[in-house]
């Protein structure tokens, strides 16, 4: 899928997605996620895509980069 304009930076489970977009929003990014909402016994596995403005597209893979070498509870403090 492509559209003018933006770049796809993730690609997942549509649970995935929407928490990666979650991060980026939080680090004021502007995030679309495009997939079935096809929830059911709690767990949602249709495939998605996380997609942000071309100009942004850079810093949401450094993000999402940064996102996965840390470990979980080592979280930097501010």
């Amino acid at each position: 899928m492509a559209v003018k304009g933006w770049s796809v930076v993730f690609r997942g489970e549509r649970i995935q997605a929407d928490l990666v977009a979650a991060v980026l929003q939080a680090d004021g990014l502007r995030v679309e996620v495009f997939g079935d909402h096809a929830y059911g016994v709690g767990v949602n596995l249709t495939d998605a895509r996380v997609m942000v403005p071309d100009e942004q597209a850079q810093t949401a893979r450094e993000v999402i980069l940064q996102a996965e070498q840390t470990p979980a509870g080592d979280e930097a403090e501010v």
